[in-house]
C-alpha cells in the first residue's frame, strides 16, 4: 500500500511545468504566535498526492511578513526552520520567540514561510492509539509498539486523512512551495534554509531553478546521513555543545556561581536535575581538571583528573541506578531543567538564560498570554508526530542493530534525555516496520544564477561540520565557517554571519570565508 501513496518520482522536467491556473489564497487570522508589523497568514489548497489527479486536497498553511520598507524591496525570501517539523509561523513571523532577524532583511524582503503539511495550520497529523479491547490486547499492543514501532506510527496516523503520514516527503514539501509562489505570484524566490531547511531548501533550488534567486544554508545538513547515521552523530554532538556550555559556565563564574572548573558546574546542574526528580542525569560529564580533585588528592595533578575523567560516565548511571531504586518512579524524563538544556545549547546566544536558569536568577522580562502558550504545546506535539513520520519516510542510511540495546536502556531504564531519542532511531527501532517511501531528491545548483551560501559551524551539535561536503559539493556553495559552537547562525544574534547573508541576499556574492562564533564576539 504504501508504494501507492508516495510521489509521482522525481523529474526535473516536470517539476519546471507549470500547472494552471494557479491556486487561491484563503486569507485568515494568523496564530497567537505571530506579532511582527503587518504579518499575514492563509493557506493554500494542494494535492495530497502530487502528480495524482484523483489525489485528495489538503491545505498548506503559510505566514507573509511583507518588506519593511516596500520602495527597497528586493525581492521574496521563503524560509524553513527545520526539523523536520518546525514551525513556520513563529521562525518568520515572532520578533519575540527566538529569532531577531536583521532590519536590512526585514526592510527589503517580503518574508513567507510555508507550515509544512501534517503541523497545525496546515493539514494536521491526527496520531490516535487505538483504545485495547482488554488488558490482553493492551499487553499485546504494547510488545507490537517496541517491536513493530514505525508500522504502529503509521497506522495510528491515518485516521482522519488516510495516507497522509506517507505524503510527508522533503519532495512533496517543495512541490507546496511551488504551490504556494505560484498562489501568491511571485516569479521568484529567494531561499533562508536552516538545518532540514537546507535540504528542502537545496530540493526546491534543484527542482525549480527557474523561480529560484538566491539560496542562503544556514547549518546545511548531510542528506546522505538522513536520518539514522545524523541521529547517531548527533548524541556525540550534543554532549560535546553541552560540555562547552559548561565551559562557557565555568569561564563566567563570576557571574553564574556555579562553579569554576566545567565539572563543578555541571554538578551544580546535576544537583538541580536530582532536587526536580529524585534521579540525576546520566549525560557524560565535561573532563576533569586539577581543581576538580578531592581535597588532599591535589598531588596526581593531571594524571588523577584524567582517572576521573574515564570514570565519569560509569558514575553518573551508578548514581542513576542508585538514585531510582531508592526512589521508585524517578526519572530523568520529569526534570524541565534538563529537557530545557537540551533543547536551548544548540543556541549559545541563550546559554546566558540557561545558567540563570539553573541558579534561579532569570527572570523572564514577560509572560506569554495563555493562546501563545496553547499555541507553543500544539506546535511541539504535531512537530513529535510529523519527526517520526518523515524520518521513517526518508531513511537512507541503514540502522545499526548493534544499539538495540542501548536503546532499550537509555528509553527504558536510565531514560536518559541526551541518548534515548538518538539510539531509538539510529537503532532502528523507531522505524521497525515502516520502509521508507520515498528516494533521496537529486541536488544540483547548476542551473541557479548565483551560488547559494552556505553556513557551517565548526561545534554544531546537530548538523556536524563534518558533513559540509556534501550539499557543498552538489549545490556548488560558497562555504562560510563559523568557528565556534552553535547551530543556526542567521538571525541569532551573530553579527557577523548577519552581515555576510545581507551583503549575499544584495549582490549574490561572499566575500568572507570564516567567522567568529556567538561569544567570541561577545568578549
Amino acid at each position: 500500500m504504501a508504494a501507492s501513496l508516495i510521489a509521482a518520482p522525481f523529474s526535473t522536467a516536470t517539476a519546471q511545468a507549470d500547472p494552471a491556473p494557479a491556486p487561491e489564497v484563503k486569507w485568515g487570522p494568523c496564530p497567537a504566535t505571530v506579532d511582527a508589523p503587518g504579518a499575514e497568514c492563509g493557506e493554500v489548497p494542494v494535492p495530497m498526492r502530487y502528480g495524482d489527479p484523483k489525489s485528495p486536497k489538503i491545505s498548506v498553511g503559510f505566514v507573509r511578513v511583507p518588506a519593511a520598507q516596500p520602495a527597497a524591496k528586493r525581492g521574496v525570501l521563503f524560509a524553513n526552520p527545520g526539523g523536520p517539523g518546525g514551525d513556520a509561523y513563529t521562525y518568520v513571523g515572532s520578533d519575540s520567540l527566538g529569532f531577531t532577524w536583521p532590519k536590512e532583511i526585514r526592510n527589503e524582503w517580503d518574508m513567507v514561510a510555508v507550515q509544512p503539511r501534517g503541523l497545525q495550520h496546515s493539514t494536521p497529523l491526527v496520531c490516535e492509539p487505538a483504545a485495547p479491547a482488554n488488558q490482553l490486547d493492551a499487553m499485546s499492543s504494547q510488545l507490537e509498539s517496541t517491536v513493530n514501532a514505525g508500522a504502529v506510527s503509521r497506522q495510528m496516523c491515518q485516521k482522519e486523512h488516510p495516507g497522509l503520514a506517507e505524503s510527508i516527503t522533503t519532495e512533496n514539501n517543495a512541490r507546496d512551495w511551488e504551490t504556494v509562489r505560484r498562489a501568491l505570484g511571485y516569479d521568484t524566490v529567494s531561499i533562508m534554509g536552516l538545518s532540514y531547511g537546507t535540504y528542502l531548501g537545496s530540493a526546491y533550488a534543484s527542482m525549480f531553478p527557474d523561480h529560484t534567486d538566491k539560496v542562503v544554508l544556514d547549518s546545511a545538513m548531510n542528506p546522505d546521513q538522513q536520518w539514522n547515521k545524523l541521529m547517531i552523530e548527533q548524541e556525540g554532538g550534543y554532549e560535546r555543545a553541552l560540555h562547552d556550555y559548561f565551559d562557557f559556565v565555568a569561564r563566567n563564574d563570576a557571574t553564574y556561581h556555579m562553579g569554576d572548573t566545567p565539572l563543578k558546574a555541571y554538578q551544580y546542574w546535576s544537583a538541580k536535575v536530582v532536587q526536580e526528580t529524585g534521579t540525576n542525569p546520566t549525560v557524560v560529564p565535561p573532563p576533569a581538571r586539577v581543581g576538580d580533585l578531592p581535597p588532599g588528592l591535589e598531588f596526581a595533578g593531571q594524571a588523577g583528573a584524567d582517572a576521573m575523567t574515564a570514570t565519569g560516565k560509569a558514575r553518573v548511571e551508578a548514581d542513576g541506578i542508585v538514585s531510582r531504586m531508592l526512589k521508585p518512579g524517578a526519572t530523568q524524563f520529569n526534570s524541565q531543567l534538563l529537557q530545557q538544556t537540551k533543547l536551548i545549547i544548540p543556541a549559545p546566544s541563550d546559554w546566558d538564560t540557561l545558567a540563570r536558569m539553573t541558579n534561579g536568577t532569570f527572570k523572564p522580562k514577560s509572560t506569554p498570554s495563555k493562546p501563545v502558550v496553547d499555541e507553543l504545546m500544539g506546535a511541539d506535539k504535531t512537530r513529535l508526530n510529523l519527526l517520526f513520520i518523515q524520518i521513517c519516510n526518508e531513511n537512507v542510511t541503514p540502522a545499526d542493530y548493534s544499539l538495540i540495546p542501548r536503546a532499550i536502556w537509555t528509553n527504558n531504564i536510565s531514560q536518559d534525555v541526551f541518548a534515548a531519542a538518538h539510539t531509538l532511531i539510529g537503532s532502528g527501532l523507531a522505524c521497525n516496520g515502516a520502509a521508507p517511501v520515498a528516494k533521496p531528491i537529486p541536488l544540483n545548483g547548476g542551473g541557479l544564477a548565483a551560488r547559494p551560501l552556505q553556513i557551517n559551524a565548526t561545534g554544531d551539535p546537530q548538523t556536524p561540520y563534518s558533513g559540509r561536503g556534501v550539499i557543498q559539493k552538489e549545490m556548488g556553495t560558497q562555504l562560510v565557517t563559523v568557528h565556534g559552537p552553535g547551530h543556526g547562525h542567521v538571525a541569532r544574534g551573530n553579527a557577523a554571519v548577519d552581515k555576510i547573508v545581507i551583503d549575499y541576499l544584495r549582490s549574490g556574492k561572499v566575500s568572507q570565508h570564516d567567522a567568529p562564533g556567538y561569544h567570541a564576539q561577545q568578549r
